[in-house]
């Protein structure tokens, strides 16, 4: 068995095939210097290791919540068990896309650190590419609109955002600092636990060369209600980190949620096209779904706006 050098953490939620197509590309790494660290969130049947067709050349940790806790609390039991320094998140429907994943994000991290080091500071987080594969136009959409921050061809400091935790590699010391994701909300807990990031001196990162892909939503319905949950808990991340970058631009009422509307869902619409267009033209056939997804996200502020 090799030496430990990551902890792979996953959650994971009754996605029993799409879990077992994950772990047999794990076991096709060429280095499989990690351990997995699975954390089932209550899932019914509960997740079965025995399942899997072949012996895994990893040791996995099993972690099980006996009811479904969200996903804030699966990645926090994952990073409580996890036994390595470093620690890489990976959602359970993700698919790896080559062999050399693994290896590769260990060299984006090296990269990171040295760039964090140049720039004075001693931690980093690392997010590398996620490529939506969910068929159809609103698959497109919510592909598009999911992952414009994970997604070109040059590295990239954040500073005004968060990263996903999908495809994103930590040191588990920046938890020390930072805490454990928000087990409060329901969503957008690795936005708010990003934001806590760059507020606590901790460098944010996009580097490319280790994608991934994520089953998106396909749907008018599924995309519609995506991003209006997302919005319904945005005022509580952003009550949370009121000093975050274009924190003016967040209604506080519905008075301002009516002034801002235009202005707010429009101004979002340009920035997700903006960061596409110079590598993915195509998105302009796009651009009117991306806009309804930024009109469901307002939506569901406004609805927590109302409901005080």
């Amino acid at each position: 068995m090799n030496t430990v050098m990551a902890s792979i953490i996953i959650p994971v939620y009754n996605r029993h095939g799409e879990l077992q197509r994950l772990l047999h590309q794990l076991s096709g790494q060429t280095n499989t210097a990690f351990e997995v660290v699975l954390v089932d969130d209550g899932s019914d049947p509960p997740i079965n290791l025995r399942e899997t067709e072949t012996p895994l050349p990893f040791p996995v940790v099993l972690k099980r919540h006996t009811m479904r806790s969200g996903i804030g609390k699966a990645r926090n039991t994952g990073v409580q068990a996890a036994g390595a320094p470093l620690l890489l998140f990976l959602d359970s429907d993700g698919d790896l896309i080559d062999h050399a994943w693994f290896e590769k994000h260990l060299r984006l991290h090296r990269r990171a650190k040295e760039l964090a080091a140049a720039a004075g500071k001693d931690l980093c987080v690392v997010h590398s590419e996620v490529l939506g594969t969910a068929p159809g136009w609103w698959g497109k959409v919510d592909g598009y609109s999911n992952w414009y921050g994970s997604t070109g061809r040059k590295e990239k400091a954040i500073r005004d955002r968060h990263v996903p935790t999908h495809n994103t590699s930590v040191e588990k010391a920046i938890f020390e600092r930072t805490g454990l994701f928000d087990e409060t909300l329901e969503v957008l807990e690795d936005v708010e636990w990003g934001l806590r990031c760059l507020s606590s001196g901790i460098a944010l990162y996009y580097l490319p060369g280790a994608p991934v892909r994520h089953l998106d939503r396909s749907t008018f319905r599924s995309v519609w209600r995506h991003y209006e949950t997302f919005g319904y808990f945005a005022p509580l991340v952003r009550k949370k980190a009121a000093d975050a970058t274009y924190s003016f631009l967040f209604p506080r009422g519905m008075l301002s949620a009516l002034l801002l509307f235009l202005p707010v869902t429009g101004l979002m619409t340009l920035y997700i096209l903006f960061r596409w267009i110079g590598h993915r033209p195509q998105v302009l056939w796009y651009l009117p779904g991306l806009y309804i997804a930024n009109v469901a996200y307002y939506a569901g502020i406004c609805r927590r706006l109302r409901e005080g």
